[in-house]
């Protein structure tokens, strides 16, 4: 099973690598013209909910992690 060091850094690659494509598309998109402009705008749409997703599991995982050494300090 992977460590939660492992899994912050792949949610943080994920985090980057939906960035990039988000700023490629946003290029793109303003170059395109009116018809294809539709297609760039529903993807970046969809790019920016998984990036959400993303970033909700890795506060989720900070959050966690957070209430655990909380917890250990009220001896629990």
């Amino acid at each position: 099973m992977k460590t939660t060091d492992e899994y912050r850094q792949r949610l943080m690659t994920e985090l980057i690598e939906q960035s990039a494509k988000i700023d490629a598309l946003l290029v793109k998109s303003r170059q395109a013209a009116a018809d294809m402009k539709l297609n760039y705008d529903q993807e970046l749409e969809e790019l920016r909910a998984k990036q959400q997703i993303t970033t909700k599991k890795l506060h989720e995982l900070e959050d966690s992690n957070s209430n655990a050494w909380e917890n250990i300090g009220d001896g629990g």
